[in-house]
């Protein structure tokens, strides 16, 4: 498990715009799951049976349970206590938790140098997300000098071991010619290769060349075949944008699946505000779901609050227009829907999603800002 900083969107600033890949512990934490064991998280050096991975196992299983409030209320401080014992005995996975919780100030102050610290002790010992973390730091200047250069070293370090993940970074630096000459073909490729490991970010990657990609041959099928494969792995922004190809090509989609609306809700649950939005525009339309002003009004008013001023300004035209056909009497109610859905899916801009291909760490979670460019 571990925490890994996500590249976000395939854009010149996506890559310094990038959130974070965070452990099962902190998604969990979001979606108040169980906190799977953490065997996985043990020292290689340390006996499986010795009294000292016994209590490592331990003070990772009360940092998981504090941090996701499992037999108890969610407790940050408590939890990055825990994680720190863990972490000063040397286990790795620990010490990448604990450069996590440092780089948000989840139980600790916020505080960059300390987490690039953690991360660097954790890869010494050979933990490959801690090594991408340090790569991402070294590309945004996070508590450590920026440094491309350095960054992409690191990450073509992790590639020779066939690191999905950072080969998806690789094509990202490589499409934007950041830190390097831009190559759309090396970053095809480099995505390429994170796709055929299974990445979800790398198959999301493919399928927006397929689709969207400047310079690219364009095949929609294809498009949407690496779609749902990203998709079925829980990330978010290949379901929003599955969703926004099914719609505008109903021909791709299974039919009578309803499979356009099905990632688009997925999506609006995972906090993307553009995906409630839209969601709003096909209830006012008609568009695979039933024609009501109520419905759009609802999803508009999700939209509004999910996005802040920005979704704000792109939705009022649209509620002024749900307004305009709904009574004082139907608005209240379908506001108060709105809040209930709000108050069921608190991801207020943030994307969250879980493993759900036995080719990933069982555990491990992703996630990156929904209002990224």
């Amino acid at each position: 498990m571990g925490a890994v900083l996500l590249a976000g969107l395939r854009r010149t600033a996506a890559l310094l715009a990038a959130f974070a890949a965070i452990a099962v512990a902190s998604a969990a934490m979001a979606h108040g799951q169980a906190m799977p064991t953490q065997a996985n998280t043990m020292s290689p050096d340390l006996p499986a049976e010795s009294p000292a991975a016994a209590q490592i196992r331990d003070e990772l299983r009360r940092a998981g349970n504090y941090l996701v409030g499992k037999d108890g209320p969610r407790d940050p401080v408590q939890a990055a206590y825990w994680f720190k014992k863990a972490a000063d005995q040397g286990d790795p996975g620990a010490q990448n938790e604990l450069g996590y919780l440092y780089i948000w100030g989840l139980g600790v102050p916020r505080d960059e140098e300390q987490a690039f610290r953690w991360f660097a002790r954790a890869a010494g010992s050979g933990w490959e997300q801690a090594k991408l973390n340090m790569a991402v730091m070294y590309l945004r200047g996070m508590g450590v000098a920026r440094d491309p250069r350095f960054g992409r070293d690191l990450l073509a370090q992790l590639a020779e071991k066939k690191n999905a993940r950072a080969e998806d970074y690789l094509g990202v630096m490589y499409l934007d010619g950041y830190g390097v000459q831009q190559d759309s073909r090396a970053a095809e490729e480099w995505f390429s290769r994170s796709a055929k490991g299974k990445n979800p970010e790398g198959e999301y990657a493919m399928g927006q060349l397929y689709s969207v990609g400047e310079g690219h041959a364009h095949d929609l099928e294809k498009a949407a075949k690496f779609l749902r494969e990203s998709a079925r792995a829980g990330y978010v922004p290949a379901m929003y944008t599955l969703g926004i190809l099914l719609v505008s090509r109903p021909e791709i989609e299974r039919k009578g699946s309803g499979e356009a609306i099905g990632w688009l809700e997925r999506a609006a649950e995972a906090g993307t505000w553009q995906s409630s939005a839209m969601l709003g525009t096909l209830a006012l339309d008609g568009r695979g779901l039933q024609q009501s002003a109520g419905e759009a009004f609802r999803w508009f008013t999700i939209a509004a609050r999910q996005g802040g001023a920005e979704a704000e300004v792109h939705t009022r035209a649209n509620l002024a227009q749900c307004r305009a056909a709904l009574g004082s009497g139907e608005q209240d109610e379908e506001l108060h829907a709105a809040q209930a859905w709000l108050d069921q899916h608190p991801h207020a801009d943030l994307f969250v999603f879980d493993d759900m291909r036995a080719a990933f760490p069982v555990g491990e979670v992703y996630a990156m800002r929904a209002s990224g460019p």
